[in-house]
This record gives C-alpha cells, sequence and structure tokens, in this order.
C-alpha cells in the first residue's frame, strides 16, 4: 500500500524586524554609531540648525531690530532678486560652468577608475593613486595661488612657450584673457578633484563579479568590450546616483575658484559671487538670503526630478 503524499508546507514569510530586534542591533554596533554621531552632529549643526535663517528672505531685515524683530515684507525681495541688472547674466554664466563642468568633469573620474582597474602592478597602483588623490587635500585658495605662479607673465607656461616659439615670442598674461577664464576653471576642477572622485567610482568595479569578464573573455570580449558591456552596466547605479548629485548641483558654482581667480580684467559673475558682494560685502543680508533660498529649491526641485527619471529609466535612484 502506497503511503499517502504529505501535503506540502509552505514556509511562512520572515517577519519584518521589531522594535526590540533593531535596539538589540543598535546595541550590537553602538561603536560603529559612535563613531557616525560627530558626523551627524557637523551635519545637524552647519545643515540644519540654520534652517530658520530663511526666514530672513521675507523679512525687511534690520540687524538692531533683530531675527524676530524685523517686519515681514513677504516675497519682496524674491520679486528684487531677478530684477537686479547683473542677474541674467550670472544665471548664464553659472549655467554654463555648470553644464560644462558636468560634460567634461563628470566622466573624467569613471574613465580613470576604468584605467586604474587595468593596472597589474600594485606598487606603481598604489602610487598613481596617491599622486592623483594628493590635490584633493589642497584649499582651493592653495589652488588658485599655485594657478597665478603658473600662468603669470614670467612663469612656468610662459617660459615653456618662448622655449617652444621661440625667444622672440610675446609673453601672454593668461588670467587677464577673459576667454580663458572658463577653460582654466575646468582645467582646474579637473586636476584637483578627478583623482579623489575615483575612489566611489573603484570600490564599484571592484564589486563586480570575476566570472562576468570570464564569460566575456570566452566569448571573445576584449578589455574594451569588457568594459562596455560588464563594468559600466554593473555600475551604472552607481554612476546614476553621483550624476543625480551633481544636476542638483547645477544652478550651483564653485565659488572659492570663481571668486578667486577674478581680477580687474576679468569679472565674470556666478550666482554665489553675487550672493556673497550682495549679502557680505553691501550688507543686503535678506536680498542675498533670497537669492540663496530661490538657488536651493531650484536644487531641490532638479534633484527630486533628476531622481525620478532615473528610477523610471534604470530603477536606480537616491530613495
Amino acid at each position: 500500500m502506497k503511503e499517502l503524499a504529505k501535503p506540502l508546507v509552505r514556509a511562512s514569510p520572515p517577519k519584518p524586524p521589531g522594535p526590540e530586534s533593531k535596539w538589540r542591533q543598535i546595541r550590537k554596533d553602538k561603536l560603529l554609531y559612535l563613531l557616525l554621531t560627530p558626523a551627524v552632529a557637523l551635519v545637524f549643526i552647519f545643515s540644519y540648525l540654520p534652517m530658520p535663517g530663511i526666514l530672513v528672505a521675507f523679512k525687511d531685515y534690520d540687524v538692531f531690530k533683530g531675527f524676530w524683530g524685523s517686519d515681514w515684507v513677504g516675497l519682496r525681495h524674491i520679486r528684487e532678486v531677478f530684477e537686479l541688472p547683473m542677474m541674467t547674466e550670472a544665471i548664464g554664466q553659472t549655467l554654463l560652468l555648470s553644464t560644462l563642468t558636468l560634460l567634461v568633469c563628470f566622466p573624467a573620474p569613471i574613465l580613470l577608475a576604468l584605467l586604474l582597474n587595468e593596472l597589474r602592478m600594485q606598487l606603481f597602483k598604489r602610487f598613481a593613486q596617491t599622486l592623483l588623490y594628493l590635490p584633493h587635500f589642497l584649499s582651493w585658495i592653495s589652488v588658485i595661488g599655485i594657478a597665478y605662479a603658473f600662468y603669470s607673465l614670467y612663469g612656468p607656461l610662459n617660459d615653456i612657450r618662448l622655449w617652444l616659439l621661440g625667444p622672440d615670442t610675446e609673453r601672454t598674461m593668461f588670467l587677464a584673457d577673459k576667454s580663458f577664464f572658463i577653460p582654466n576653471v575646468l582645467l582646474l576642477s579637473l586636476w584637483k578633484e578627478t583623482g579623489w572622485s575615483t575612489i566611489i567610482f573603484l570600490a564599484a568595479i571592484a564589486s563586480v563579479d570575476p566570472q562576468l569578464y570570464e564569460a566575456a573573455y570566452m566569448d571573445g570580449a576584449g578589455k574594451f568590450k569588457q568594459a562596455l558591456h560588464v563594468t559600466l552596466p554593473t555600475i551604472l547605479p552607481t554612476v546614476m546616483i553621483m550624476l543625480i548629485f551633481q544636476l542638483g548641483h547645477l544652478f550651483q558654482s564653485n565659488f572659492e575658484l570663481i571668486y578667486g581667480l577674478q581680477n580687474p580684467y576679468v569679472d565674470t559673475e556666478v550666482i554665489s559671487t553675487i550672493i556673497f558682494k550682495q549679502g557680505i560685502q553691501q550688507g543686503a543680508y535678506a536680498l542675498s538670503t533670497a537669492l540663496g533660498f530661490i538657488q536651493g529649491l531650484i536644487a531641490l526641485l532638479l534633484t527630486v526630478g533628476a531622481n525620478a527619471v532615473s528610477k523610471k529609466l534604470t530603477s536606480s535612484g537616491i530613495w
């Protein structure tokens, strides 16, 4: 007599962790949370604590009346922002610089990470990475000082030009050339930050399954096709997240670099330099706060929009 088949018992789905298990996990990783505490405190102090200051954009701020004593004026300062004579040019310059930075500086660390990943001599690879990371630790004012020395009338660049083109070549004041300003900003940004930005992409590349490369090699794919069809698709979520953050800064620019490179011959203005000159130099705190508020609001909308598009097209996003 055949035995009756036992009915299959389906395993119940795992229950979501309750409050007790969450606290148990926090207690287990308490040292990691303790290590994270200073970073959380800094973000809270410098990013969240000053947020009530946005109200200055809607007040006729007076330093003698104080933050709460100043009169409420509504959207008057926001309207005044768009009436500033230099605002249209500053918005255009900011968008131009941000777009060029996105097109030039964003792909650079990805390409550099792909090249570094192919290095097999570990000693040379570490040396190259160290050399590429070092400029990141310089302050922007130090980079500007190096640029002034390098581009000066009797600096290394002019000496190289004379050596290549002959002693009769006229020396050039590069920093006084308005057409050289934007290429110079891109060059200095590339030199300072490209190496450091490769860290994230190198970490993403390190997580690629080696069996995928072996399968691609068996199918006849060379190094270029392996990078194109294996590495890039695998690290696409990381690339999209970094792109979303970059798009959020589309209406922002590197204030320290741009302000430091301005001189009597080159007076290119962007939104951040106008905020500084209106708020700090001329004391128009309410107007500069309104300008900063508009800039932050646009950044938020761009980030949310870019995240929504990324989620729809690649199923990758920051939330």
